[in-house]
């Protein structure tokens, strides 16, 4: 999640893609429930939690993620 800007992506297991969903992702983080449940972490460390979440696609790259969030911000239904 890039705070600055509220863009999103999350990992869909039933489409089993990276989606761009903030609204979905800020529900989890703003969930009192879920406190317990996530941290912060570096570039580094997504990486690999993403593989073993993902089931192997890789977190998308720096460039690309912001590509998407471009093209989200740009369509008229501000998502994939």
């Amino acid at each position: 999640m890039e705070a600055a800007t509220g863009d999103a992506l999350l990992w869909d297991h039933r489409k089993k893609t990276w989606s761009y969903n903030p609204e979905l992702v800020v529900r989890f983080l703003d969930d009192y429930r879920n406190i317990d449940r996530y941290e912060e972490v570096g570039r580094e460390v997504a990486e690999r939690v993403a593989a073993l979440v993902s089931g192997g696609p890789p977190l998308p790259a720096e460039d690309v993620i912001t590509q998407r969030f471009h093209e989200a911000n740009a369509s008229p239904s501000g998502s994939d």
